[in-house]
């Protein structure tokens, strides 16, 4: 059984890294939940605007693409700590058709319907790194985002 890893932040605060949080993604919810429960964490940590404002775009678009390609998933989020570095780290899956091509799905601009192409490359150049594994023909997607915070 692993333990669980407490990070103490600069004010004092204890999170705890090991307890990500996850919220359905579904065409009945959207995304009003996940958003609200990531507005309401990083509420509780001092980041900057720029990262906080890249954590919610990194949310919108996987909630977007799960509900554009799949009808529904999860989205987990966490905080997440390495020695002093402070980071969130933000998990998507769902269980739809997967993704034929990930090369070309990260060239800005591609698009298998009528986006623009932009989520995943946006995704990636926001992020301090991401990973994606993708089985075709109704395997899903799972997707894991990490962002360091300065």
């Amino acid at each position: 059984m692993s333990q669980r890893k407490l990070v103490k932040l600069p004010d004092s605060q204890m999170y705890d890294t090991e307890c990500p949080v996850c919220v359905p993604v579904n065409k009945t919810v959207g995304l009003a939940p996940i958003r609200s429960l990531v507005r309401c964490s990083l509420e509780e940590i001092t980041i900057s605007s720029v990262d906080s404002a890249a954590i919610m775009t990194i949310i919108n678009e996987l909630g977007h693409n799960i509900l554009r390609h799949a009808g529904r998933g999860k989205i987990c989020f966490a905080v997440i700590g390495h020695g002093e570095r402070l980071g969130i780290r933000i998990t998507a899956e769902d269980s739809g058709s997967g993704i034929p091509d990930l090369a070309m799905a990260l060239k800005p601009g591609f698009s298998r319907d009528d986006g623009l192409g932009l989520g995943l490359p946006g995704i990636r150049n926001m992020a301090d790194d991401v990973r994606i594994a993708s089985l075709v023909s109704g395997g899903g997607t799972f997707i894991e985002v990490l962002k360091w915070l300065s």
